[in-house]
């Protein structure tokens, strides 16, 4: 559980996004982007728009093979009808030709599961070119309990999401959490565990010393995902 621990931010936090679902809350670090990947988009392009809005004109791919194309037009923003895997096909890429392209990257990653296909196949290469990750994780916890939703993931166990953690862990800080409170929980090693959980990730020379961070989670910049849900609360090691 110790690759799972929220350190101090380094930086600001702040969300943009609209209200509750499709929203993200990460840190407001000093410098630039060269490039702004989005993976996963459905029918909500809010946090994309407010991002470039914020961060200037930037080369934006979004990636999404579940819809035929954005929501609404945005000139900005450069839509690409495929899903995130693990290999680069006609309907999937590994986001490898992005990431040789660009070196200081703003990653979302909200793809239903399949980060557990995609991120182990990056090179500590490709994760450096990372800045900072905004990711969705949808834990073993959920994907059990989901199985039809879940297609093709049935393997992924709680080991293997502990050491993609631990993978992450050797090139950035995770500093925030948020539960999903449209979804369950279960126990990890002892541990209460939500069944999916919203991380921000900042790449290791922006962080500087890891201190553990001591916000409470759910934090101030958090909303609900379901609005009429209680948010859940997450407490001790090894979130504050």
């Amino acid at each position: 559980m110790e690759h799972l621990q929220v350190y101090k931010a380094p930086a600001p936090k702040i969300r943009l996004g609209r209200p509750h679902d499709g929203g993200y809350v990460f840190c407001d670090l000093s410098g630039s982007y060269d490039c702004f990947l989005s993976c996963g988009v459905s029918d909500d392009i809010s946090f994309e728009q407010a991002f470039l809005s914020r961060y200037g004109a930037m080369p934006c791919f979004a990636f999404d093979g579940t819809v035929h194309g954005l929501p609404v037009n945005d000139p900005r923003i450069c839509f690409l009808r495929k899903n995130v895997g693990a290999h680069e096909t006609s309907d999937t890429t590994n986001l490898a030709m992005f990431l040789h392209s660009y070196n200081n990257v703003f990653l979302k990653m909200d793809i239903e599961g399949h980060e557990f296909r995609v991120l182990p196949t990056f090179s500590e290469e490709q994760m450096r070119k990372i800045k900072q990750l905004v990711l969705e994780v949808h834990t073993p916890g959920d994907i059990r309990l989901h199985p039809d939703y879940y297609r093709g993931l049935h393997d992924i166990t709680d080991n293997f999401m502990i050491n993609l953690f631990k993978k992450i862990k050797d090139t950035h800080t995770l500093v925030h959490v948020h539960p999903n409170n449209a979804c369950q929980t279960h126990r990890l090693k002892g541990y209460f565990m939500p069944n999916v959980l919203e991380c921000t990730f900042v790449r290791n020379d922006c962080v500087g010393a890891r201190i553990p961070s001591t916000d409470p989670v759910p934090s101030q910049h958090d909303m609900r995902n379901i609005p009429s849900k209680p948010e859940m609360v997450l407490a001790g090691f090894p979130w504050n």
